[in-house]
């Protein structure tokens, strides 16, 4: 993992090095800078992983440095980390913009920025725990792991070749390192910690313990859209990120398990929550479509129309609510 340091600041250079160099993980290695110009060319140069840089420095700031380089960047996957002795709004509006991590205020403390880093590894290291990967002693092999697990894990719905050859490959590369326990949780539903448990598990029961998890993750989408769908920015973009899967993949299983589309199950959900409140209160139809997820009333009405091809002006009417 490749760390960029840029800070004007001597003792904030010095407190740097000492952390890295403090910093347990066999896979990282850091340049310190003094200035935004160095910081610019270095990242063009050679792309690092995680950039801390200080906003206020002579010549090129921070901020103009980070968006000079993703101005030249067409893909830039730099995790980018303000530090400034300035707690001034301003300045964090502009990070956001761009893009920050984080905006860590000096002076630094050793507990955030290992927190940082131990963060930022765990994504690179996904379904390893940080420890296993460093014991791993090869950062290209624990990277190639990482990738097999989140793969395996994706593929774990379908059980064709695909899946049985990322089941093969897994075993092979993981050399009895098991995947990190709260991820095996998460992803394939069981709660097994060891390398024989978890191989054993994935060989003999996959398919039969899939259907029910996928049975069971299907389950905790209904539940979010029932306690959510009055948020009009409830979509399976945003579910999808907060379970940590991939939209296509919901998406598939989704429509398996319930027969039909995630939207058209949202949609379902709030035109029956609209019934309900045209039929037992008084409510205003605006405020109904407020209620039930819509932001304009004009949209609400014309999906309700579509839905049970009546206004929903008619709709009450006709169920004699006034």
């Amino acid at each position: 993992m490749k760390i960029l340091i840029a800070d004007d600041e001597q003792g904030v250079r010095a407190l740097f090095t000492h952390f890295l160099k403090r910093y347990p993980s066999p896979y990282i290695s850091f340049e310190i800078l003094d200035n935004g110009e160095q910081l610019r060319n270095r990242c063009l140069i050679s792309k690092p992983d995680i950039v801390f840089t200080d906003i206020r420095m002579p010549g090129l700031s921070g901020l103009e440095a980070i968006y000079e380089i993703q101005q030249a960047t067409q893909y830039d996957v730099t995790n980018y980390y303000i530090i400034s002795g300035y707690d001034d709004f301003e300045y964090a509006r502009m990070a956001l913009r761009l893009g920050i991590k984080d905006y860590i205020l000096k002076p630094l403390k050793y507990t955030e920025i290992l927190a940082i880093l131990e963060k930022e590894e765990r994504k690179r290291f996904t379904g390893i725990s940080i420890e296993k990967a460093w014991k791993m002693g090869n950062e290209e092999k624990a990277l190639k792991l990482s990738a097999l697990i989140q793969d395996l894990a994706l593929a774990f719905e379908k059980k064709g070749k695909t899946y049985n050859d990322m089941l093969s490959d897994w075993s092979r590369t993981a050399e009895g390192n098991p995947i990190e326990e709260n991820y095996f949780l998460e992803k394939f539903g069981f709660n097994l910690s060891s390398f024989q448990e978890q191989k054993q598990f994935l060989e003999k029961n996959s398919k039969e313990n899939s259907e029910a998890y996928s049975k069971n993750l299907v389950k905790i989408i209904s539940t979010m859209i029932e306690k959510n769908y009055s948020n009009p920015a409830l979509g399976l973009d945003s579910i999808a990120e907060d379970l940590g899967y991939s939209k296509q993949y919901l998406s598939a299983i989704f429509k398996k398990e319930k027969k039909m589309l995630f939207s058209s199950y949202l949609t379902k959900t709030r035109m029956e929550s609209a019934t309900k409140l045209l039929h037992n209160s008084n409510i205003r139809i605006k405020d109904i479509a407020r209620i039930c997820g819509y932001s304009y009333v004009s949209y609400f009405i014309k999906v309700f129309r579509r839905h049970t091809g009546k206004s929903p002006e008619e709709w009450r009417e006709e169920n004699n609510i006034s």
